[in-house]
């Protein structure tokens, strides 16, 4: 008996421990600088113009820091992929109304990037512009 619950034991801690070191590994962070020549929106925010960090945080997030380090927005995001994987990091922005808003994301060497969720009017505004994009190139940060 008391060697079926060491072994039971034994397993709970391995799956825990397990459990742990995947879930770090998923939330590893991966940034890019860009500095930014225009007035743009990411969600339902604006900023201005300036230098500006872009964190992958989870697969599935993607928050916006100032060049000091601060959190400023976090949001939601789509995978999306291509199949020619730039060797610099990219962002690109739908203009939409002579504002610009941040659409994708692209880190450096990785075939897929983050698309930034969008509300359906801007995204019907975005199609029947679609030729209006921006794309500026960003750098890698350690």
């Amino acid at each position: 008996m008391n060697s079926v619950l060491a072994r039971t034991l034994v397993s709970l801690l391995l799956g825990i421990g397990t459990l742990g070191s995947t879930v770090h590994a998923q939330s590893v962070e991966r940034t890019i600088k860009a500095t930014i020549p225009f007035e743009f929106s990411v969600g339902d925010k604006t900023f201005p113009a300036g230098n500006y960090r872009l964190v992958s945080t989870a697969p599935a997030f993607l928050q916006l820091r100032d060049a000091a380090g601060h959190s400023l927005v976090t949001v939601l995001t789509n995978s999306v992929q291509s199949l020619n994987a730039s060797v610099t990091p990219r962002l690109q922005f739908l203009s939409e109304g002579g504002h610009f808003r941040l659409a994708q994301v692209w880190q450096g060497s990785y075939p897929s990037g983050q698309q930034l969720q969008s509300h359906k009017p801007q995204t019907k505004i975005a199609k029947r512009n679609s030729g209006q994009t921006q794309t500026l190139a960003a750098s890698e940060s350690q």
